[in-house]
């Protein structure tokens, strides 16, 4: 990672004022995970980050775009085994900050919503408790883990 942009909430943290409830789950040397602030989504909800500032797949060299499908795999097996959703929504904007993310959302049969407007509804509603956060940064943290 050489390329970074000091006034991005990705890039520096001293600009990122909510950090991730249990520090990171997972970070190599292109990639970090964590589980969203308490309050921003419902509980399971993760946001990989691309650890050098490149706006979306077009700017990633060849090596982060190759290695994106392997680590969405994990996470999208953490988050199912982490959370026991059904299935797990993915939303990439890059609208406030030009910093590849990727948010993974979990869903269940039993949500009241489904596709973008579930989306909308797990962002804007009231979002997981700092408790809930944390246990559930926990064993999303163990799923990892086990995965190697």
């Amino acid at each position: 990672m050489t390329e970074t942009d000091p006034s991005c909430w990705f890039c520096s943290d001293t600009v990122r004022t909510d950090p991730p409830p249990g520090g990171w789950l997972y970070a190599d040397d292109l990639w970090r995970v964590g589980h969203t602030p308490a309050a921003y989504s419902v509980a399971g909800t993760t946001i990989l980050e691309l650890r050098r500032h490149a706006a979306d797949e077009q700017a990633m060299t060849p090596e982060e775009r190759a290695s994106l499908g392997t680590i969405t795999a994990r996470l999208l097996a953490a988050v199912t085994e982490a959370t026991g959703c059904d299935r797990v929504y993915r939303w990439a904007t890059m609208d406030a900050y030009a910093h590849f993310h990727l948010w993974l959302i979990p869903w269940w049969q039993t949500s009241a919503t489904r596709g973008p407007r579930y989306l909308m509804d797990s962002v804007n509603g009231p979002g997981a408790t700092p408790e809930e956060a944390l246990a559930t940064a926990g064993r999303l943290r163990s799923a990892l883990e086990v995965q190697g």
